[in-house]
């Protein structure tokens, strides 16, 4: 599993404050753990402060299958399933110690124009990157679950 997702994340261990009334890592975590550790992925596709462009989530499937107790390592990972010329498909996994599937993400989010604050197309040189970046991604192979979230291609 951990080698069709190739952006590594570092991994996290489930600490007491994560931790809800269940014992069992509470799920505002799972959200936040596929938030904060995507965001060098992002960096990487040329996302930055210094530009005049970001991203705006637009809509998040979250997926829970193995719990995470107090203790465990999560390890997060992640990949780009697809892409047009302004939406980028985004799907990360939290993978257990034992190499479990644990928790699966999806997220669709949207090049915007800050100073329009509008959804607009990527520049051409940024949407190679990015198309670049999930090509080598893709060479990990096919994802092993069904994806919920689609984009159209442009």
């Amino acid at each position: 599993m951990k080698e069709k997702f190739p952006f590594n994340a570092p991994e996290i261990v489930v600490t007491k404050d994560m931790c809800d009334i269940n014992g069992h890592m509470n799920v505002a975590y799972y959200l936040k753990i596929f938030d904060e550790c995507s965001r060098p992925l992002f960096e990487d596709m040329g996302f930055n402060d210094q530009s005049s462009f970001s991203i705006f989530a637009l809509e998040d499937s979250l997926r829970y299958l193995k719990e995470f107790l107090l203790g465990d390592t999560v390890f997060p990972r992640f990949r780009i399933a697809d892409l047009n010329n302004k939406l980028i498909h985004i799907v990360g996994v939290l993978i257990n110690n034992k190499e479990e599937l644990s928790a699966i993400s999806e997220t669709i989010v949207a090049h915007v124009n800050m100073d329009s604050r509008r959804t607009s197309d990527m520049p051409d040189k940024f949407y190679h990157n990015v198309k670049s970046i999930k090509e080598n991604h893709d060479l990990t192979g096919a994802i092993d679950f069904d994806l919920r979230l689609k984009i159209k291609s442009a």
